[in-house]
C-alpha cells in the first residue's frame, strides 16, 4: 500500500478511473445527444442548401457549444464534494487533495478538450462524407492540430479553471454563480481602472492645455502587454493554486 503522506501518479490514475466509472453512462448520454444534434442539424443544412457546408461556420458553433458546454461540465465536476450525503466518503478517500484536484483538472480539461476536438473532427467527416456521396462536394474536415485550433484549447484551458475554482467554492448554482461572481469582478476593475485613470490624467489635461494633452501609446501598449502575460501564463496556475487551498480546507 503507497503513503498517503507521499504525492502517487498511480492514485491519481485510479482517481481519473473513478470519476469515469462513476460518470460514464450520464456523459456518454451527453455526449451522444450533443454530437447527434450537430450532426443531423448540420446534415440537414446540408441538404435543404443542395451541398453547401461552411466548415468554419461549422468550427465556430461547435468551439460555442465546446465552451459553454466545458463550463457547465466543469462547474459539475466537483458535485459528490458539495452533496451532504457524498461529501463525507469522498473527503475521506486515502488521496492527498492535490491528486484530488489533479485528477478533476484532467478530466474537465484535458478529456472534455480532447473528446470535444475529436467529436468536431468526426462530425466534419461524417458531414464530408455526405457531400462526396451526394453532392459531389469536396473533403472538409476540422483539423485539431491546427494553429487556430490549438489557440481556442489554450483559451479554453485557462478560461475553464475559472470555473473549475467555482466548482470547489460554490456549494449550490456553481455555474451561475460562477458566472455572476466574474461579471461583478470584471466590472469591479474597469470602474477601479477607469477612475485611476481619470485622477492620473486629469492633472496633466489641466497643466497642458495649452500645447495640448497626448497619450503615450507605447504605455498603452505595455500596459497590454502586462494584461497579456497575466492571462497567458498566470491566470491559470494562480486559480489552480487557490483552487488547491480550497480543496485542502474543506478536507481539514
Amino acid at each position: 500500500m503507497e503513503n498517503i503522506n507521499k504525492f502517487s501518479i498511480h492514485r491519481i490514475g485510479y482517481l481519473v478511473l473513478r470519476h469515469l466509472k462513476m460518470n460514464m453512462q450520464p456523459w456518454l448520454i451527453g455526449i451522444a445527444a450533443t454530437a447527434g444534434a450537430l450532426l443531423t442539424l448540420n446534415i440537414m443544412g446540408v441538404i435543404t442548401s443542395f451541398g453547401s457546408f461552411n466548415l468554419e461556420t461549422f468550427v465556430r458553433f461547435g468551439y460555442f457549444i465546446m465552451f459553454v458546454g466545458g463550463y457547465i461540465f466543469t462547474s459539475r465536476i466537483f458535485n459528490e464534494l458539495q452533496s451532504p450525503a457524498k461529501s463525507h466518503f469522498y473527503l475521506s478517500l486515502p488521496a492527498r487533495p492535490e491528486e484530488k484536484l489533479i485528477s478533476a483538472w484532467l478530466i474537465s480539461s484535458v478529456f472534455f478538450l480532447i473528446v470535444s476536438y475529436v467529436l468536431i473532427s468526426l462530425i466534419s467527416l461524417l458531414i464530408s462524407g455526405v457531400l462526396l456521396l451526394f453532392f459531389d462536394g469536396t473533403l472538409k474536415v476540422f483539423n485539431p492540430l491546427s494553429i487556430d485550433a490549438l489557440y481556442i484549447a489554450a483559451v479554453f484551458i485557462i478560461t475553464n479553471s475559472v470555473f473549475f475554482l467555482g466548482s470547489i467554492y460554490f456549494k449550490k448554482n456553481n455555474f451561475l454563480k460562477t458566472i455572476l461572481t466574474v461579471f461583478v469582478t470584471f466590472v469591479t476593475i474597469f470602474t477601479f481602472t477607469l477612475i485611476l485613470i481619470l485622477i492620473i490624467i486629469k492633472p496633466f489635461q489641466y497643466a497642458h492645455h495649452s500645447v495640448g494633452f497626448q497619450i503615450d501609446f507605447a504605455e498603452v501598449e505595455y500596459i497590454n502587454s502586462i494584461i497579456s502575460y497575466l492571462f497567458w501564463y498566470a491566470m491559470a496556475p494562480f486559480i489552480l493554486v487557490v483552487s488547491y487551498f480550497r480543496l485542502k480546507e474543506r478536507q481539514v
